[in-house]
């Protein structure tokens, strides 16, 4: 099975970095894309993204964005977006670290700690 992001079926994104983050008792990850897909001639609008879906061996993994920011170099250059949503418990923390170390592992990254 292919390891892959999507915020729109079938259109495939690619993570260029992950950040997990703690607030008070809640964990927040955050996905950092180079370029989204999903952006390109205003899919996301068109076609609706309110969820995105993680997919790997395991099934499926749907989680709700509760933030997007958008960085730019300049007006028109999309330098980085980045994708964050809240992990309520560890059973679910936990299935979704199974899947970043699938996607690590399969797209060469390494986990470090800053």
């Amino acid at each position: 099975m292919t390891i892959s992001v999507q915020f729109i079926e079938g259109l495939e994104e690619t993570i260029s970095e992950v950040s997990l983050r703690k607030r008070a008792t809640t964990k927040v990850v955050v996905l950092i894309f180079e370029r989204l897909q999903a952006m390109e001639k205003l899919r996301s609008f068109t076609q609706g993204s309110d969820s995105l879906w993680l997919r790997d061996e395991e099934g499926e993994i749907q989680v709700f964005p509760n933030g997007m920011k958008f960085f730019f170099r300049n007006d028109d250059d999309l330098a980085k977006v980045e994708c964050s949503f809240e992990v309520g418990s560890d059973e679910i923390l936990e299935r979704v670290m199974r899947f970043l170390n699938r996607y690590a592992e399969a797209n060469g990254f390494q986990f470090g700690s800053r």
